[in-house]
């Protein structure tokens, strides 16, 4: 794989970039924090949607690769191998999602997110942790390979290679045999428990056979007294029925006593009312003069009520119109008088308002100028905001060059305080001249670039304040005048309020002058009312009533009301003679028939007195046999359900004794997974080991000619231990690298690194695993002086034949002469970042 071409659209700092690159070694250089890391990270995004900065931190998303105020990004990678183009785009909008494409050779191929990432796995033979790890060194990494810890040493070789999927086969071949432990010891309890219980099988068989003779024997019993039972049950029902015709004839004679009791104490009351009515019709013929007084009194009453009903009719319709009369013309007199006030206070409070409508205009007008305030208060809110988190950015950055000029400040001090002949700090030779004065020329400019970068940021942060103080002043006049729309705003409020109430006067007024005019137009219509008055007076004349007459029959008749209520008394119980003495002939019949109906059932019950001894004797034999019945039968059901308990539990047994082979066969199959699992976590364990064995001799072989190579013969070979500690020759032993000097010590883990990544490409290509021809190397130049540099690059040049293109990405610029392509990577004043191509 060649990079041909990266397209950036809003990734991070860039606003919209595009650089070419070349088959050759190209130099990506800048300050720190420019966002040169950020290319390559654009590119894993492009090709597998994952980038660097987004691994291992937890809470970070895709779309904070988005460029700050942006809601869309997008990187489009074109690259090559032998014979095709590719092209791969990705894009995400924070909306609508991720968009991705990939062309091979101008066709399209891949339209969704997950097939484009399987196509490029399938194309390049990696995924992006083995892209990363073959194609992308790291300062920081470098560090690791050498650290004085084992196993930190052996996580990242595992990690390069891919070995770190047999830790997690091993991790499940163990936890899978710990189940299968757990398993086997839960088999292995149940087969002990099982082996106790089946001990019992034998006595419980014998128990068995006893219990069987017993519910034979108890069943023999049963029927037996089960057959007594019945004959002794059929018995008792013949002779049941004939002791419930005994019962029901001496029921029978003792309510026709009672029915022939009730017939002459009634017949008895009769006859006593028949004395009643004689003595009643003798009192009637002493009332009838009275009665008959009253009945003339009545029928001169009557045509008097029929008078009196008109009267009384007349009168009150006289007296309710002589009171709505008053009522009303009081009332509406009141009403004019309170509707005449109320005019006088409207009008004078309308007066007092004619103001308000002019200075209602006044206000509206004055609020119109201050319409914009609300929406330049929050843009300019906005813009401060703004404003202090790329002041924050801009501290945090100017920090990171401040760190960086007293660290090369110290190093230059460092270097002046030990003079020219002392061994240099970096390469442990004696310091000549023109190194010194090469070594303080190049720390000079470095921390002239850094004072340059500070510079920039002093400018920056300076413009930012002035920006800020800008803004804060606006936003102060812009408060004044929002204090005074609302004080506006109030006013308007109360005017409205008072505009609103004079419109309301002016109803009222109409209302009340309308309420006048009807209220005087109904006092004129009540003269109608006073006509009605005297022509009912008129009608009450020509009715020619007397109350007084009225009056005096009525107290006549109610003096005498008793003799009226006691002739209705006598009449109504004169009327009830005849009645009465049918009454007393049907009751006699009666009477007479009850007679016979007693002794004929007399006679039955003479026949059945011999019953109830007989019925008591079977029913006292029937409960005996009953009683025994139900005791043999519950014996017998005691027993019956003890023998089906203990067969039930004997069949149990017998499956259990089935289920005990099956576990034993089970035991046996877990025990030799056990084993199973056993080797797979041993082999799993081990391969690793061996795969590490097997490449250490191959990374030993690539990183011994590398540094021989770098350091003209100065250490021709390392060596790597099995805990790939790494030692290295010189002068005829093998030194540790903790002996070296920082500058060697970087030089040697470059070399180390370079060398993984060389056996990487190697041993993808032999397999056609990995087309991967690119490399990458990020700020590997950290503490190297002039020469190594040079030899560094020479080394890497000759690297060329394991991979094509070589990207080196530093903020050290004296090496860019050395190199047939270079591009500088710097951050604007608005934040973003461009790429420019130098050479």
């Amino acid at each position: 794989m060649i990079l041909n071409s990266i397209l950036l659209h809003n990734f991070k700092k860039y606003k919209k970039t595009k650089i070419s690159l070349g088959n050759s070694m190209i130099g990506i250089f800048g300050n720190n924090g420019a966002g040169k890391s950020s290319l390559f990270e654009a590119v894993t995004w492009s090709l597998y949607g994952v980038a660097q900065s987004m691994e291992g931190r937890e809470g970070v998303k895709q779309q904070d690769l988005i460029r700050d105020g942006q809601e869309e990004m997008g990187v489009e990678v074109e690259f090559s191998l032998p014979g095709h183009q590719y092209r791969v785009a990705r894009y995400l909008n924070i909306k609508r999602g991720v968009k991705s494409r990939l062309w091979i050779d101008g066709k399209l191929q891949a339209q969704k997110s997950r097939e484009v990432i399987s196509r490029v796995e399938e194309i390049l033979g990696v995924n992006v942790k083995g892209f990363v790890s073959s194609s992308f060194i790291r300062q920081k990494e470098l560090d690791l390979i050498t650290s004085a810890i084992a196993s930190e040493r052996k996580k990242l070789i595992n990690r390069l290679f891919n070995l770190r999927v047999y830790e997690k086969y091993e991790e499940t071949a163990k936890n899978s045999k710990k189940e299968k432990e757990n398993e086997h010891r839960f088999v292995k309890k149940q087969i002990e428990d099982q082996e106790k219980e089946l001990e019992k099988l034998p006595q419980k068989e014998m128990d068995l056979k006893d219990l069987q003779k017993t519910v034979e024997e108890l069943y023999r019993q049963y029927s037996t007294v089960k057959a007594d039972a019945q004959s002794i049950k059929e018995s008792y029902a013949s002779i049941e029925e004939e002791n419930r015709r005994y019962m029901d004839c001496k029921s029978r004679l003792e309510l026709i006593k009672k029915d022939m009791e009730a017939i002459q104490n009634n017949i008895k009351e009769k006859e006593g009312e028949l004395e009643e009515i004689e003595k009643a019709f003798q009192r009637k013929k002493m009332v009838e003069p009275e009665y008959t007084l009253v009945l003339k009194l009545r029928e001169r009453l009557a045509p008097l009520e029929d008078a009196k009903k008109v009267y009384d009719e007349k009168m009150r319709l006289i007296q309710n119109l002589e009171i709505e009369l008053t009522v009303t013309r009081k009332n509406l007199k009141g009403r004019i008088a309170d509707c005449q006030k109320e005019i006088r206070d409207f009008n004078e409070e309308k007066e007092k308002m004619k103001e308000t409508t002019r200075n209602v205009e006044i206000i509206k007008e004055k609020i119109e100028q201050y319409k914009d305030i609300p929406s330049k208060m929050e843009e300019e809110l906005d813009k401060i905001n703004k404003l202090k988190d790329k002041e924050t950015d801009l501290i945090a950055e100017r920090a990171q060059h401040i760190g960086k000029i007293s660290e090369l400040t110290n190093e230059l001090m460092n270097i002046q305080s030990i003079g020219i002949g002392a061994p240099c700090p970096t390469c442990k030779k004696p310091l000549e001249e023109s190194h010194y004065e090469k070594l303080c020329s190049q720390y000079r400019i470095e921390i002239a670039q850094e004072e340059k970068a500070k510079g920039k940021l002093d400018g920056r942060l300076n413009l930012l304040s002035e920006m800020k103080r800008e803004s804060q002043k606006k936003v102060d006049g812009l408060k004044k005048e929002e204090k005074n729309l609302e004080e506006l705003k109030l006013q308007e409020k109360e005017y409205l309020k008072a505009e609103i109430r004079l419109e309301t006067i002016t109803r009222n007024i109409e209302d009340r002058e309308k309420k006048i005019d009807e209220c005087r137009e109904h006092i004129e219509k009540l003269v109608d009312k006073d006509h009605e008055i005297e022509a009912l007076k008129e009608e009450i004349k020509l009715l020619q009533f007397n109350p007084e007459e009225y009056e005096s029959v009525k107290k006549d008749i109610d003096a005498r009301a008793h003799i009226e209520r006691e002739m209705i008394q006598l009449e109504e119980r004169i009327s009830k003679k005849e009645s009465i003495s049918t009454s007393i002939l049907s009751l006699q019949e009666k009477f007479k028939k009850s007679g016979e109906k007693m002794k004929e059932s007399e006679r039955e019950f003479n026949e059945l007195k011999a019953i109830p001894e007989k019925f008591e004797e079977i029913k006292r034999k029937r409960d005996d046999i009953i009683q025994k019945e139900m005791q043999v039968s519950r014996e017998y059901t005691q027993k019956k359900t003890q023998y089906e308990e203990r067969k039930n539990e004997l069949e149990r047994l017998q499956e259990m004794k089935e289920d005990l082979k099956k576990k034993n066969e089970n035991k046996k199959e877990i025990e030799q997974m056990i084993i199973i699992y056993g080797i797979l976590q041993d082999a799993f364990k081990q391969i690793p080991v061996q795969v590490q064995s097997r490449l250490r001799p191959r990374i030993r072989k690539e990183t011994s000619e590398l540094l021989n190579e770098i350091t003209d013969g100065k250490y021709p070979y390392i060596n790597l231990e099995k805990d790939y500690s790494l030692t290295v020759y010189y002068d005829g032993k093998y030194y540790p690298v903790s002996r070296f000097s920082g500058g060697e010590k970087d030089l040697i883990n470059l070399c180390l690194r370079v060398g993984i990544s060389r056996v990487l490409v190697s041993l993808s290509a032999q397999r056609n695993f990995a087309r991967i021809q690119s490399l990458f190397l990020d700020e590997c130049f950290g503490s190297f002086d002039i020469e190594r540099r040079n030899n560094l690059l020479s080394a890497l040049n000759q690297l060329r034949k394991y991979f094509a293109q070589i990207i080196l990405i530093s903020h050290i610029e004296d090496i860019k002469e050395a190199l047939p392509e270079s591009f500088y990577v710097e951050e604007t004043a608005d934040g973003t970042s461009i790429v420019k191509k130098i050479k």
